[in-house]
């Protein structure tokens, strides 16, 4: 009888033992939903170049739609964080990510050509926009907008040659890596003082072809989707 009891009460303890374990992982699941949900709608935001603060409206709509079609998971949305800082953390998560496989891929570059414009943006500052097209030993070509950089002040050829070497510094781009490099042919990219054609020359060696066509950063933002 003895054995019996403490059979019985092995089992019952290895059924609740499974059963909190369960639980847990239920709730794990549940958890790791709600925060993919949560990098889901940050990237929309940031993709739509909506308010940051859009994140909780975006959950209240969420809550008001869940309680017509599904009142019972209304708790797994309440678990969905999409306050103004948490989107903020989420895109800057996901900035980090994106540059990561970037860089990666542009390691294993062996060859690779720069599209770049200068243009104002709607605050009147110039912008410098790279794009980065590129191949490595299995031919696998990757075409990337590359980075943006803002130009204080000046807009010369040496300012934007500055920021040129800048951006490719930051995602470790082997200047000598570069075949071809395509702008729009404007006066501080391909004058005769000071330009940006001049300073590139001046400190990269060997031969590097260099295109001028109109350019419009729009078209070329189109071409990557």
């Amino acid at each position: 009888m003895f054995e019996y009891e403490r059979k019985q009460n092995v089992e019952s303890l290895c059924k609740k033992l499974s059963g909190r374990q369960n639980f847990f992982k239920k709730v794990n699941t549940i958890q790791e939903a709600a925060t993919h949900a949560s990098y889901i709608v940050a990237y929309n935001i940031a993709k739509n170049n909506k308010a940051l603060s859009d994140g909780e409206f975006v959950k209240q709509c969420m809550l008001q739609v869940c309680d017509v079609l599904c009142p019972d998971k209304k708790n797994n949305f309440q678990t969905v964080s999409l306050s103004r800082k948490t989107v903020t953390s989420r895109i800057e998560t996901i900035d980090k990510n994106l540059t990561s496989q970037l860089e990666s891929k542009i390691g294993q570059f062996k060859f690779c050509s720069i599209a770049m414009d200068e243009s104002t943006d709607i605050n009147d500052t110039a912008q410098l926009v790279l794009f980065i097209r590129g191949v490595d030993e299995n031919f696998e070509i990757t075409e990337e907008l590359a980075c943006m950089r803002s130009l204080q002040g000046t807009t010369k050829g040496c300012d934007i040659f500055r920021e040129f070497q800048e951006g490719l510094l930051t995602l470790k781009v082997p200047i000598t890596n570069i075949c071809n490099i395509t702008t729009d042919g404007a006066p501080n990219m391909t004058g005769k003082n000071l330009d940006f054609l001049d300073s590139l020359i001046k400190t990269t060696p060997g031969t590097m072809l260099f295109f001028y066509i109109v350019l419009y950063i729009k078209m070329l933002c189109v071409n990557l989707h």
